[in-house]
Parts: C-alpha cells; structure tokens; sequence
C-alpha cells in the first residue's frame, strides 16, 4: 500500500531571469494610458493622461523610468485615490511634468 504526502510540493523559487520576465510582462500589460485625477503632495489635484503602470507607481510619471525596489532613485509625488501613490525619478523631481 503506498502512502500518499499530505503535504503539498514545494514549488522552487523563480530565478532571477524568471523574475525578470514576469516583471516585464507585468510592465508590458500596463502601458494602456488614461486619464487620471491625480492628488499631488502640494494639495493641488491635476488630470494626467499616465500609463497604468505610471499610475500605480511602478515608473516615474515623467521619464517612464521604472520603479524597483533596486532602483531606490523615486520619490512619492502624490496619490490617485483607489489607485495608489505615484512617484517621479530623482532626476525628474525638480522638472516639469
């Protein structure tokens, strides 16, 4: 009689080129723009046309750059409410939008 495990399998860890696929999927997937109202940290609220990827926080509403926890270079720059904070790259912060 064989035993069944009742413990589930162990799924090994993704490998750093796995990730790196799965975030660039993840990116790729949320490059359709729209218009969000976005609260910024002076109180003021402006309507940006922004990727969804923008909107979420995952680039710089600028440049586009992308914001990991690697790149450490963002700073929050306001907030879409039910959406989340919004960043801009430190080379971006003093600019324009």
């Amino acid at each position: 009689m064989n035993k069944m495990s009742v413990e589930p399998e162990r799924i090994p860890a993704p490998d750093r080129a796995t990730k790196q696929l799965l975030w660039d999927r993840m990116i790729s997937s949320k490059q359709t723009v729209s218009s969000y109202v976005v609260m910024l940290d002076g109180g003021s609220l402006e309507t940006l046309e922004l990727t969804a990827a923008q909107a979420e926080g995952f680039e710089c509403l600028t440049c586009k750059t992308q914001h990991t926890t690697e790149s450490g270079a963002f700073q929050p720059v306001g907030r879409i409410p039910s959406v989340g904070t919004v960043f801009q790259c430190l080379k971006c912060a003093g600019g324009a939008r």
